[in-house]
């Protein structure tokens, strides 16, 4: 087996991690950051809360702490907080992996075999050790609740070999592995505490297991912290675990509150606290303070997608239609739209990933080839129905976004009729295939590209709700394309894949990149070690300390 890496002596200035849809994949993250409620304005600016305790300020999208069953951003938060996994990010570096439980990783030569080495004295909350056992029930019994995230593990097997032995065994290559073993889905709970609790990593654990209500009361990982208190749709109260067999934790508390975008901005400007706020991106960081720290990265794409059937649309369908609407958009002013944080993007994968294409090569705008385009098309008298969710989304109301398009498209001869959805009438129209145009952010759920792969590439669930199937036009180039990224042997093969992949797409595929911009933490003068991370989970709770 040929050693990939190690991990030096644990933590980091920055983080204790060194020691750190459209579809399932791709929409959750923007799905759920749409759907929360919000509080009551907080009160930090006062001195309402010791000066050992951090607040946190977010909109809270979760529906449960439960490590097998959450999917969602704010969950996704505590549980990196409460859990660890055998692997993780170093600070907001999601290039790749490094280990974390895992002392060291090893693939064998035939790709197929993933051996993770633990390290030694490791425990959970409660003092218990944690060994490779407690790995494995994680892993099946993630797998066997089918939750949300069940569809990146398929076609994994896991074994224990012994106690500090964990191995991943695939039926095809995946280069893949190191990153699911860091995903919050794979936090390593204490199997003994979980099943005196209800929990079952049986085979028919979607049924049998009756774990979730403890979970959401208690935790039982080995993170830097342990649950007080989830009040949910109000607080959630982390402690130090006392038991963690890392650096311990920065603060005697840490409170997340659900707290709306006005009321975070108004709290933070105002503090002179220990304080972070989660949601203040693009046009909402005006005006705020100078001495507020920002740590952002390029995150989410914003696309346009339409619909390739000629029964739905003889517009869309009509390669040179969609080519002409590529060349008529201002891509600069939409980049303008987003604020701090917004640029424009050259393919579909957004900035901080690996395999983005570089910016020099983002389309520009040019009205004289999108006219003839539409003239050539023959489809020049059609309006075409634009959908969207009449939503504001990070800081930017997306209406802003399509009128724009529409403007644009209207300077070439194009005609769109722009209609706003509610997001639930929005997602049932998206998913049923008979969407004409739409426009929808798109945010990985986990820093691997290749995710965006399967999803828009024919046949795939945003293929397919464009009606986008092999064999149609454009389709087969699209797919073998895909299939060189998924046998790329390393991270700078499958880097330089990737760009073939979107290029080819930019040519064959009814998907427009327009923008991508930026998910943002703000912090004040009084914290340290806040830095915006892509890998899921957006904070690193156990680097952050008083500065």
């Amino acid at each position: 087996m040929t050693q990939l890496s190690t991990t030096p002596t644990p933590r980091s200035p920055l983080s204790r991690r060194t020691v750190l849809g459209l579809g399932a994949t791709a929409a959750a993250a923007f799905t759920t950051a749409c759907t929360a409620g919000s509080a009551g304005a907080p009160s930090g600016a006062d001195g309402g809360e010791a000066a050992d305790t951090l607040l946190i300020n977010t909109t809270f999208v979760y529906s449960t702490l439960d490590p097998g069953r959450a999917y969602e951003q704010t969950g996704y938060l505590v549980l990196h907080g409460l859990y660890d996994s055998l692997m993780t990010f170093d600070g907001d570096d999601v290039t790749a992996p490094v280990p974390n439980l895992a002392e060291s990783h090893e693939v064998s030569a035939d790709g197929l075999t993933h051996t993770f080495r633990l390290r030694e004295g490791l425990t959970f909350s409660d003092g218990a050790p944690l060994t490779s056992d407690d790995v494995l029930f994680s892993m099946n019994r993630l797998l066997n609740l089918k939750g949300s995230s069940v569809g990146f593990f398929s076609g994994l097997t896991f074994s224990a070999p012994d106690p500090a032995t964990f191995v991943v065994t695939s039926a095809e290559p995946d280069n893949g592995v190191p990153t699911l073993m860091a995903m919050p889905a794979s936090s390593v709970v204490n199997s003994a505490a979980a099943k005196a609790a209800g929990a079952s990593d049986a085979a028919d654990a979607d049924a049998s297991d009756t774990a979730q209500a403890a979970f959401d009361a208690t935790s039982m990982g080995s993170g830097p912290y342990k649950l007080e208190s989830n009040d949910p749709g109000n607080e959630i109260v982390l402690v130090p675990n006392e038991n963690h067999w890392g650096e311990p934790a920065g603060f005697s508390r840490v409170v997340l509150r659900n707290v709306d975008v006005q009321n975070q901005k108004l709290s933070i400007a105002k503090s002179s606290s220990a304080e972070i706020a989660l949601d203040l991106t693009g046009n909402l960081l005006d005006g705020l303070p100078d001495s507020l720290d920002v740590s952002s990265n390029p995150d989410t794409m914003y696309m346009l997608y339409m619909n390739t059937d000629p029964a739905v649309s003889p517009a869309t369908s009509n390669p040179d239609w969609r080519a002409a609407l590529r060349a008529s958009i201002d891509y600069d002013g939409l980049a303008a739209l987003f604020g701090e944080g917004g640029e424009k993007i050259a393919g579909y994968v957004a900035q901080t990933y690996p395999g983005a294409l570089p910016l020099q090569d983002a389309p520009v705008q040019d009205l004289d080839a999108a006219r003839a385009l539409l003239a050539a098309s023959g489809a020049a008298d059609t309006v075409v129905r634009f959908i969207y969710p009449a939503i504001t989304y990070r800081g930017v109301d997306l209406a802003t976004i399509t009128t724009k398009v529409q403007s644009d498209a209207a300077a070439a001869g194009i005609q769109l009729e722009l209609t706003p959805l509610a997001m639930p009438a929005f997602l049932e129209e998206q998913r049923s295939g008979e969407a004409v145009l739409g426009f929808t952010p798109q945010q990985l759920a986990y820093p691997r590209p290749e995710s965006l792969v399967s999803q828009l590439s024919p046949g795939g669930t945003n293929g397919k709700r464009c009606r986008w199937e092999a064999g149609d036009p454009g389709a087969d180039r699209a797919l073998d394309a895909a299939a060189a990224v998924s046998s790329a042997g390393d991270e700078s093969a499958r880097s330089r894949a990737l760009q073939e992949w979107q290029r080819v797409m930019l040519e064959v595929s009814p998907f427009i990149g327009l923008a991508q911009n930026s998910g943002t933490v703000v912090s004040t003068p009084q914290v340290t070690g806040v830095e915006h991370t892509a890998a899921g989970w957006f904070l690193d709770l156990g680097g952050v300390e008083p500065t």
